[in-house]
């Protein structure tokens, strides 16, 4: 049976507004990097630092070097301050950062909308094939704590962020897709098509920063909670739950697979049976945007006051370096 999923209008125009900011992003940086590529370019496009958001691994050294050294990485500082801003988010609203922010996670549930039009459902994979690629994503974890959090000193991390590769890697990033291999379009067409058929692949089955932030949403003060008394058995939770989580079944979830996404308390038919709570605090979807919204554009504003936004990297550097990204 087709599930009709009734996602909050609240986190759909929240996903909206951040794709939208992210396009915005990625025309701008596309612009920059081709006026340092020009070479009869007079005026330098300024780069815009939320690029580093696409920098995971980089925060992950940056935090690392912080954290043993005292120094606030200066070269992409955009990139450590929303690493821990999704980390802090995670912390107290759940994995919200997938299911209300991820430009990738937005994008996701598009292929999974479309996937449904085209093929009239999405498909669910046997539940111990399930739980074996659910394990993928956090092996991948480990594999980027263990060799970077845990491997590295905090003086070979801060040394490599000075690196000309580190130093460019969000251009090196923009090289990947420009100059796709044979390789890397067949393994994207892949995920493509599995993201169609199968709701959430990437996010369910792969993605590392997904597992860290699930992993800290367990110490997460809001839950979502149902009510027994209340409940009618009808099911209509369980059946849009995107992460296949029984919450009928269930009086509070705690899995690290629950983004907050609210689909199961929009699709409750009972008020108040179902809520995303802590123990003095319900979170409605209005309340969850607005939370999501402040908090995020707060830190922002905050970092850019305290000078932690924008890089170090001078114009004069970039010129050296941009060019010559295809020998790092």
């Amino acid at each position: 049976m087709l599930r009709k999923i009734k996602a909050p209008l609240e986190r759909r125009g929240v996903q909206l507004l951040f794709a939208f900011i992210t396009v915005l992003i990625g025309i701008q940086f596309i612009r920059f990097v081709n006026s340092y590529l020009d070479p009869g370019s007079v005026a330098m496009i300024s780069r815009p630092a939320g690029v580093e958001g696409f920098l995971p691994i980089s925060a992950l050294v940056a935090l690392t070097a912080w954290l043993v050294t005292g120094v606030f990485d200066q070269i992409h500082p955009a990139g450590l301050v929303l690493f821990l801003l999704i980390m802090g988010i995670s912390l107290v609203l759940k994995r919200s950062f997938c299911s209300w922010v991820c430009p990738i996670g937005t994008l996701s549930e598009g292929l999974a909308l479309l996937g449904k039009k085209i093929f009239g459902r999405n498909f669910s994979l046997p539940l111990w094939l399930d739980y074996i690629l659910r394990s993928l994503k956090y092996v991948l974890l480990g594999f980027f704590v263990f060799f970077i959090f845990i491997g590295m000193s905090g003086a070979a991390a801060y040394a490599f962020l000075q690196t000309p590769y580190n130093m460019i890697a969000d251009v090196k990033m923009l090289d990947f897709f420009k100059n796709m291999s044979a390789v890397g379009v067949s393994v994207i067409a892949i995920l493509v098509l599995f993201s169609l058929l199968v709701e959430n692949f990437w996010c369910r089955y792969l993605c590392p920063y997904g597992a860290l932030l699930g992993l800290l949403s367990i110490f997460s003060p809001f839950k979502i909670s149902r009510n027994t008394e209340t409940c009618i058995s009808c099911e209509r939770c369980t059946a849009v739950c995107p992460n296949r989580l029984k919450v009928a079944k269930k009086k509070t979830i705690w899995s690290p697979e629950c983004t907050g996404c609210l689909n199961c308390v929009k699709s409750c038919p009972v008020d108040k049976t179902l809520e995303l709570k802590s123990t003095s605090l319900i979170l409605t979807p209005q309340r969850a945007a607005l939370s999501i919204l402040i908090v995020w554009f707060s830190v922002v504003a905050i970092a850019k006051l305290t000078g932690n936004w924008e890089t170090s990297i001078p114009p004069e550097m970039y010129k050296v370096l941009i060019p010559m990204a295809g020998q790092f």
